[in-house]
């Protein structure tokens, strides 16, 4: 029995969150009309020149830094030759010859066994045009042409799909924890192209790589590797050759689909960019460029707090909550987070929105579970508040007092409304003797029930015991 190892390299394309486009002054629109956020630049009329989208070196910047790469000072550009209807310019601006950043990294858990992803480069680089494909006609959209992107390529070091979807999911949260792209696999701001090829273990050569291009989600590239792997295997045993193929997964049956077969390298014609010269980063603008909190330092933070790992799991993984989160300052995070997801977020689940639309005011949840803790309201009394402050902007005291949500206190009002009870069940009350909390615990439920849970559990406890001791004396 033959073992065989997999060979897996990714390249990631992510759309950067920038006003305008990475060599035009054009504002980015994804809801414009079609074509109709496109200049002379982006579609490539003779004797225009391009102009770099500073924004856009600084979030190559902060990526580079994050994943401990080499930073090249000289910003260099390159054009990239081929024809095809969405590149109007008939090439591409990339970095090519000098990315912006060599040689990083990233650590990685499986299950428990830690491992690391060599990335070889990154580099700026401007989108081509959306493509909407007809029955016999295919229409473009120039909107997209010349959108800043950063391309992400790694050594070919992965070995499975639960690899290879660990690294996928780990850029995203990088790029949207850094807040430099949407990072969405399911709307396409975070592109990924799968690179895959086996080899008997122990082997120093491969198969020819097969590519399957723009994966949408992290099932999709799992289900199209593990095809691929075995697909591979299949032909190795049947003595066939693995051809050097483009493929991409067909959204309704799941299965791959061959795009094109390569039978020779593509020449691209690679020559640095005539109207672009060298920008020199100098160190002053590079350290000027600083890192938000990464998200490997965020769960060792939230780890801190003792939050369960749902809750955890859950905040690491859409940034958005996370900020929404922190937002709110409340000093006990593990009491804030077991309220915040209790109420917030299933009052928000319940809504089919995120809690972060809810337009709650974070300090408006603050003073509430500090109402709760001061005994002025009660946890029950806290459910009813937390749907009342959606766009709430006033005082929250006079909002519990206006819906009738303090918590009753007053020992004298709870002594009587306790011996009322025992007078009217005086029947069971007679069992208290014998059966303590059989009875109390009776005597507290219909407290409970009489007052609509408003009254505070630690006092009514105490004055309860204190009533049906006394009926025995």
């Amino acid at each position: 029995m033959i073992n065989f190892e997999t060979v897996i390299g990714i390249e990631i394309h992510i759309e950067l969150k920038t006003k305008t486009k990475m060599f035009s002054p054009v504002e980015i629109n994804f809801n414009a009309e079609s074509n109709t956020k496109a200049n002379q630049i982006d579609l490539g009329y003779p004797g225009t020149l391009p102009q770099v989208n500073k924004k856009a070196v600084k979030y190559a910047i902060m990526l580079a830094k994050a994943l401990n790469m080499q930073i090249d000072s000289n910003l260099r550009f390159d054009r990239k030759h081929y024809f095809y209807p969405d590149l109007p310019k008939g090439y591409q601006i990339t970095q090519f010859y000098h990315p912006i950043g060599r040689e990083g990294q990233i650590k990685l858990n499986n299950n428990g066994k830690e491992f690391e992803v060599n990335i070889e480069r990154i580099h700026l680089e401007e989108d081509t045009a959306r493509q909407h494909h007809k029955d016999n006609y295919s229409q473009l959209d120039y909107n997209r042409a010349g959108i800043p992107l950063i391309e992400i390529v790694t050594h070919p070091v992965l070995r499975s799909s639960d690899e290879a979807c660990l690294y996928v999911d780990a850029i995203r949260k990088v790029v949207q924890t850094l807040e430099i792209s949407e990072g969405r696999l399911e709307i396409g701001s975070l592109r990924a192209d799968i690179n895959i090829s086996i080899r008997p273990l122990g082997s120093k050569s491969f198969s020819n790589k097969v590519e399957i291009k723009n994966l949408n989600s992290l099932k999709n590239i799992k289900l199209a590797i593990e095809e691929e792997i075995a697909l591979q295997r299949a032909k190795f045993f049947a003595n066939e050759e693995v051809l050097q193929q483009t493929k991409k997964i067909d959204e309704k049956t799941l299965k791959l689909q061959v795009l094109r077969t390569k039978t020779s390298t593509i020449d691209y014609r690679y020559f640095p960019e005539p109207n672009i010269p060298f920008i020199k980063l100098s160190k002053k603008f590079i350290s000027s460029v600083k890192l938000k909190e990464l998200p490997w330092e965020k769960e060792a933070r939230y780890k801190s707090y003792n939050l369960n790992s749902i809750y955890l799991n859950s905040l690491l993984d859409d940034i958005h909550l996370a900020n929404y989160f922190d937002s709110i300052s409340y000093p006990d995070k593990d009491k804030l987070s077991k309220i915040f997801f209790a109420e917030v977020v299933s009052l928000a689940n319940s809504k089919e929105m995120k809690a972060y639309h809810l337009n709650i005011d974070p300090e408006n949840i603050t003073k509430a579970i500090n109402l709760l803790d001061e005994e002025v309201i009660s946890g029950k009394s806290l459910k009813k508040l937390i749907p009342l402050l959606v766009n709430f902007k006033s005082d929250i005291k006079k909002l519990v007092k206006q819906n009738s949500l303090e918590q009753i206190s007053d020992p004298n009002l709870i002594s009587n409304i306790i011996k009322e009870i025992i007078k009217t069940n005086s029947e069971l009350v007679k069992e208290y003797p014998t059966r303590q909390e059989k009875v109390l615990k009776f005597v507290l439920g219909k407290l409970m029930k009489d007052t609509g849970g408003q009254v505070n559990p630690t006092v009514a406890n105490e004055i309860a015991i204190k009533s049906l001791d006394e009926v025995f004396k």
